[in-house]
């Protein structure tokens, strides 16, 4: 009797200990989830009055997130990316202070709030860290999906109801300063945004970031199509770059030639199909990098004229910037327009060292995860294609690169099991395998 009776305390304790994991686990996922919805779900829409500022609801829902983590005992501070973290922001704030520099608190504030983030680690076991990347590429699937639905069903839906958010909720509670309903040149259509993401070039990152990912980790080949249709009819350039950085990589590193073969084909048939999908108009903006007055010489070639003409000339402001905030104090004094873009802001704000120190901090970052260096490679590729203090790229790192993993717990993707079930890869190939960088194995 007293057997039976200590089985039966001891199974009790058990299931008590497994709900309790479970819960834990549920929440982890929870907090994994949160930058991925901030970064596409939540991220047209502010809080009074930061909208009006372009500050979206992104950079208040984080910390929020970090304190219910640390409530619920599920995140905690990874110690060497707090030492980096302090020392970078030391650095970059003692520097100006003694050459008594003026600079903008508001920028070192937005600063310090869209990098605390990078500091914390959530205690998330392999599998909520395993799902978290299958959330982002099923919310990005979902996203492309929508895409693709607004861009064909502009032709017989009121254009109104395809973008709801820009048409009927009050811009108080939106963030400004985007274009998120971009006209497609003269043709009347306007360019897919996924109805979440403030514009159609996040769109088209967004889906690139997928590509490269759904092929790093589950490999489901029957959804590429859709993120490729989806990114095409964004019509943004930005998703290309993208994937011209990160694919030929792949393709290489994995001797991946039917991803060749494959993509030979899609170009075919876009070429085919160029007319029915605008295409030209979209090869037509290559140009613009050598046209002064378009978007895309101010994002990636004015911004080498603003170093040239105020930065390179003053050896001490080489080495240690102009300081916080002043790139578009200078930038509308020169000749030629110039974007904040990171880069560009970086070098010339804090200068060689600060840039150093900054990019260093970032990629340690990125590439202290498990997961395949190509993923972290991507995001960086899409942090650089924008603003400094634009959260996108960065939530998204959080959610899938920085969060999950910390310095006291490497939890390496040695297989990439289909998520949420297992399931034979697709179309009978070999699922690519997770590869842990170096030091990082359990």
């Amino acid at each position: 009797m007293n057997d039976a009776r200590s089985t039966l305390v001891e199974q009790a304790g058990l299931a008590a200990v497994s709900t309790r994991e479970e819960g834990r686990r549920g929440v982890a996922l929870a907090l994994l989830s949160m930058p991925v919805i901030c970064a596409t779900l939540l991220t047209k829409f502010a809080i009074p009055p930061f909208g009006a500022q372009g500050i979206g609801i992104a950079v208040m829902v984080l910390p929020a997130v970090i304190a219910a983590g640390i409530f619920a005992g599920c995140m905690r501070i990874d110690p060497v990316r707090l030492a980096l973290f302090l020392v970078l922001t030391g650095g970059l704030g003692i520097v100006p202070l003694l050459r008594g520099d003026s600079f903008s608190l508001n920028s070192v504030a937005l600063f310090i709030a869209l990098h605390v983030p990078f500091v914390f680690a959530v205690a998330a076991g392999r599998d909520s860290a395993r799902r978290a990347v299958a959330f982002f590429l099923n919310v990005a699937l979902l996203l492309a999906t929508l895409a693709i639905a607004q861009y064909f069903l502009q032709f017989v839906v009121d254009v109104r109801y395809l973008f709801p958010i820009e048409n009927f909720v009050p811009d108080a509670f939106v963030v400004q300063h985007f274009n998120k309903q971009a006209p497609l040149g003269f043709s009347g259509l306007f360019r897919a945004n996924g109805v979440f993401l403030l514009e159609p070039s996040y769109l088209a990152q967004l889906l690139a970031m997928a590509i490269v990912i759904e092929l790093c980790t589950l490999h489901r080949l029957r959804w590429l199509p859709v993120y490729g249709l989806g990114l095409i009819v964004a019509h943004a350039g930005t998703g290309f770059v993208i994937l011209a950085a990160a694919l030929p990589v792949f393709v290489i590193s994995r001797k991946r030639i039917d991803l060749l073969v494959a993509g030979v084909g899609v170009l075919v048939v876009l070429y085919v199909f160029q007319d029915y999908l605008m295409l030209d108009r979209m090869l037509a903006r290559v140009g613009e990098f050598g046209s002064p007055d378009s978007s895309g010489f101010s994002r990636f070639i004015g911004g080498f004229y603003v170093l040239d003409e105020f930065l390179w000339k003053d050896p001490w402001s080489t080495l240690f910037g102009a300081g916080a905030g002043s790139f578009q104090d200078f930038a509308i004094r020169s000749d030629y327009a110039a974007a904040e873009m990171p880069l560009f802001k970086t070098l010339f704000e804090f200068g060689l060292l600060g840039t150093v120190a900054y990019f260093g901090f970032l990629m340690y970052c990125l590439f202290s995860s498990p997961l395949p260096p190509l993923v972290g490679y991507t995001i960086l590729v899409c942090l650089l294609l924008n603003g400094l203090y634009i959260p996108f790229a960065h939530v998204i790192a959080l959610s899938l690169l920085v969060w999950p993993f910390s310095m006291g717990e490497r939890l390496p993707f040695r297989e990439p099991v289909p998520l949420p079930a297992e399931e034979p890869p697709p179309y009978g190939l070999r699922a690519a395998p997770f590869r842990p960088m170096a030091g990082n194995a359990s």
